[in-house]
């Protein structure tokens, strides 16, 4: 009965883990959103950017293609009042982008108020490739 369980277990430290972990390829499609095509190839810094753009224009549980955690809830902010908006929309954008692994923060949010009923939100998304500011009109 001796030979029939292992001697010793090899189990990996947190951090043999984090050596062994692999970034898979993001090659995708690049989307032509003016004009409605598919133009090419793209990877790594401009797929994540593609990811940021389309998540924020798309609203959550809008479109049945998407799973329950695609998209965005920032149109749920429309006629509440400013300052409510500037402390939710961290927390929208975070939700939102979060859920790509490629994604580790989004932080330094700045607003600007445009209009009546819109304003600019700019902030730094951390990627595995690097720092992206993103900019992004939101109405009010």
């Amino acid at each position: 009965m001796s030979g029939m369980l292992p001697e010793s277990v090899d189990y990996f430290t947190q951090d043999e883990q984090a050596d062994n972990y692999e970034i898979l390829p993001t090659r995708t499609y690049r989307v032509d959103t003016v004009n409605r095509r598919i133009i090419g190839i793209i990877d790594e810094r401009d797929a994540v950017f593609q990811f940021i753009q389309k998540v924020l224009d798309t609203s959550k549980y809008a479109y049945e293609i998407y799973d329950w955690y695609y998209g965005n809830e920032l149109k749920a902010l429309v006629g509440k009042p400013y300052d409510y908006i500037c402390a939710e929309i961290p927390r929208i954008v975070r939700e939102a982008l979060m859920t790509d692994d490629r994604i580790k923060d989004c932080r330094k949010f700045e607003f600007k108020q445009l209009g009546i009923d819109s304003m600019q939100a700019t902030w730094v998304v951390d990627t595995v490739y690097g720092e992206l500011e993103y900019s992004q009109e939101v109405k009010i």
